[in-house]
This record gives C-alpha cells, sequence and structure tokens, in this order.
C-alpha cells in the first residue's frame, strides 16, 4: 500500500515537472522577442562607424523592427493560418536567426535585410505566444500572459546592461548578434522537440501519464481549427476589435514614446549625466518585469474584475508622464509607476483578448488586427514626440502627447474589459467574439 502511494506521489511529480516543460520553452521563445532590438541602440555608435551610417540611417535599425510588427502582421497571420502555430513560430525563430548573423556582414544590405528578416521573425512569435496560450493555457491565461511579458522585459534590459560590455570583450559584432543568432539558436531547438510541427511527436512528448495526451489532442484540435477555419465574420464590423487596437495603439505609442526619450528629457529637465538618466530608463524597463504578474495576482488570486485592474493600470500609466511634467524631481517614483503599468496593461489586454474569443482562430484573427494597427501607430510615437518638443522646445507638451495616448488606451480597455456572463443565445448572435 505504502509502495502504491509512494509510486502515485512520484508520478504526479514527474507528471508536473514535465507540465513545466512546454512553459520553459515558451518563456525561451520570450527571450528572444524583443532583444535582437532593444541590442542595438547602445551598439548604435559602432554601427554608425563601421557602416558609416548618419542619425537617420542609424535610427532605422530600431524603427523597422517595429514597422515589421504592423506592416507584416497580416501576411504572419495568413502563414500561422496555413502552416499552424507550431511550424509557423519555429521558421519565425529560424528568420531571428538567420537575420541576426545577416545583420552584422559588414554590407548595408545585409545590415537592412537582416534587421527585415528579425522584424519578420519577431512578428511570427508576436502572434504565435498568444495564440498557444490561447489554444493551450486558457485557464492560466493571466499568469502565463504575466510571465511571457515579464521574461520579455527581463531580455531587454539584460540585452541592454550587457551589450557593450560584451561588445568589449568579444566584439560589437558578436555582441549584437548574441541574442538572436546564439540564444535564437536555442530556443529553436528546444522548440522543435517540446512544440514539434508534427502532431504525432507533439503527442509523444506531452503523454504525461499512461493513458492520458490530453494537451496533445489540444493541440491536434487547434491545427484542426486553423486548417478548417475560413475567413469568418469580419472583423471590421465588431467594435470589439476596434476598441482593443485602439487600446494597443495607445499603450505601444506611449512606451515606444517614453523608451525613446526620456533619458533625453531628464537630463534637460534635471540636469542628469547621461548615465544617471539611463537609470531612469532602466527603472522603467526592470519595473515592466514585476508588472505583468501584478495582473495576473489581481485577476487570479485576488479576483478583481477585469474593469477594476484596467482602472488601476491605466492610472499607474498616467502618473509617469502627469509626473515628469508637474514635478520631474520625483523621476525615479514616476519611472517606477509608469514601468509597472506599461509591464500589468500588456497582460491585461491579451488576457482580453483570450477571454473574448472561442477558438485558436480567433484569437488568430483578432490578434492580428490589434497588433497590426497597434505597433504601426506605435512607430509614429517617438517621431511625434520629438517634433513637439523640437517646435515648442519644452518636454511638458511632449509628455503630453504621452499622456493622450494613455487617456485612449484607458477609454478602449475599460469598454471591453467588463466580465460578462452571456447566455448561449447572446453569443449565437455575436459570433466568434465577445463584444
Amino acid at each position: 500500500m505504502l509502495t502504491n502511494e509512494g509510486s502515485g506521489r512520484e508520478s504526479r511529480i514527474r507528471a508536473r515537472i514535465w507540465g513545466l516543460v512546454p512553459v520553459a520553452a515558451l518563456l525561451l521563445l520570450a527571450l528572444v522577442l524583443r532583444a535582437p532590438v532593444a541590442v542595438v541602440p547602445p551598439l548604435l555608435p559602432d554601427f554608425q562607424s563601421a557602416l558609416h551610417l548618419d542619425t537617420f540611417q542609424a535610427a532605422l535599425l530600431t524603427s523597422i523592427p517595429v514597422l515589421c510588427f504592423g506592416l507584416l502582421t497580416p501576411l504572419v497571420s495568413q502563414l500561422v493560418h496555413w502552416l499552424g502555430i507550431n511550424h509557423a513560430v519555429a521558421w519565425g525563430l529560424v528568420a531571428v536567426v538567420a537575420g541576426s548573423l545577416l545583420r552584422v556582414d559588414g554590407t548595408l544590405a545585409g545590415l537592412y535585410g537582416g534587421t527585415v528578416l528579425i522584424g519578420l521573425g519577431l512578428t511570427v512569435g508576436n502572434l504565435g505566444v498568444p495564440m498557444l496560450i490561447s489554444r493551450q493555457y486558457r485557464h492560466r491565461a493571466a499568469l502565463l500572459t504575466g510571465a511571457y511579458s515579464a521574461t520579455i522585459n527581463v531580455a531587454v534590459t539584460l540585452a541592454t546592461a550587457t551589450a557593450v560590455p560584451v561588445a568589449l570583450l568579444v566584439g560589437w559584432q558578436r555582441s549584437s548578434a548574441l541574442w538572436g543568432a546564439i540564444i535564437g539558436g536555442v530556443a529553436l531547438l528546444v522548440w522543435l522537440v517540446v512544440y514539434p510541427p508534427g502532431v504525432r511527436g507533439a503527442r509523444a512528448f506531452f503523454r504525461w501519464r499512461a493513458g492520458q495526451d490530453a494537451p496533445a489532442q489540444t493541440v491536434r484540435q487547434g491545427r484542426a481549427q486553423l486548417r478548417r477555419a475560413g475567413r469568418g465574420p469580419s472583423l471590421a464590423r465588431r467594435p470589439l476589435a476596434w476598441l482593443l487596437a485602439a487600446a494597443f495603439s495607445g499603450h505601444t505609442l506611449a512606451y515606444y514614446a517614453v523608451t525613446s526619450w526620456l533619458p533625453l528629457a531628464l537630463i534637460d529637465l534635471r540636469g542628469l549625466s547621461a548615465g544617471r538618466a539611463g537609470v531612469g530608463a532602466s527603472i522603467f524597463q526592470a519595473a515592466g518585469i514585476v508588472g505583468p504578474f501584478m495582473t495576473s495576482w489581481l485577476v487570479d488570486a485576488r479576483h478583481w474584475s477585469l474593469t477594476r485592474t484596467a482602472l488601476l493600470v491605466g492610472a499607474g500609466w498616467a502618473v509617469l508622464p502627469l509626473g515628469i511634467v508637474l514635478a520631474p524631481a520625483g523621476w525615479v517614483v514616476w519611472s517606477l509607476v509608469g514601468g509597472l503599468a506599461q509591464g500589468a496593461f500588456f497582460t491585461l489586454l491579451f488576457v482580453i483578448v483570450v477571454r473574448r474569443t472561442r477558438t485558436v482562430d480567433d484569437n488568430r484573427r483578432l490578434t492580428a488586427m490589434v497588433q497590426t494597427i497597434g505597433y504601426s501607430v506605435a512607430a509614429t510615437g517617438p517621431v511625434v514626440m520629438g517634433w513637439v518638443h523640437d517646435h515648442l522646445q519644452a518636454w511638458g507638451p511632449s509628455f503630453l502627447v504621452v499622456l493622450a495616448a494613455v487617456i485612449v488606451m484607458v477609454v478602449a480597455v475599460l469598454a471591453v474589459a467588463r466580465d460578462r456572463r452571456e447566455s448561449a443565445s447572446r453569443q449565437a448572435e455575436s459570433g466568434p467574439l465577445h463584444p
């Protein structure tokens, strides 16, 4: 009897350990989804010196991937539809590895061609991860999305902090290629083992207990849904889709504008050195590591409604631009609160997407539309904020641009964050997306 109980306990422990392996593979993928872009700004002087780039040409190295996130998402959405999530993400990682190597080949063609390849690969990951969470982890959407978002922020912080020290040891080309080529290559190998393109391989891996292969069944059903699904009802007629796109647009515009200009604003407003101003930017990014778990804690552990959570997160986001305008001396606090909120909001938004869609293909279509519009708008954020500062010679109006984007974000997300239990008839009327 004791032997049987011990054997059963060991089986449960083994099942839980194997259950964490797919999550680890997902988070390893997340390490690659921003770091190949974040590693570039600290190394821009090296890129400029080696390839004789002017300021505009150098700026393209960070703006091209963001434009790819927006402009290539419809194409990537169809790619995922045809290939399935597992296959598409694998090819996306191949593009990141190849692009990272091509970007440092010493030619302008390789520089920009590699950057576009990286942008394409990262776009696949942007779309594939929310779909994967919807397919296999709907019951833990807040926690998994939070962990995914936090991992991205960890990677961005590490890539930014280590780019120059690593370049001093191994050269700027290898430092630039590290996250995309080396870590991306490891992520690709792990992904092929854990999320193999073939359903048979997925079934073999996910057979955690004798006679039970439910996760593989989920994989098979998800792929079948993608293959059977047609265009479905037009998202252009769904207020839900436009509201989510507006919320994501406001968030991403504010995020990229603050990321681009906060250090220089602190130098001008507070007389900080470049090093200390960089601390403000790092606080903003590092706080984003913790922010996603705040959403998970509030929604899952504290059972807050999405509306209540959205109000808190939106208020936190607004603290940063208001604080910089009204009391710049408190920049450490404003950076910390704003960073927490920006990390929390990303998780909140895609939890709403998971809850408002019923199939993997619904998730694909809605996520594609939200990201296409959101990242396209985000690419204008640094430009608009910089233009306002140049013409008015003041940072106050520039941060009011960020505040306006946050207000749009909050109003839009509150309209879709209501937790409602819809009747079967109402669901049938509304189609595959929960309005």
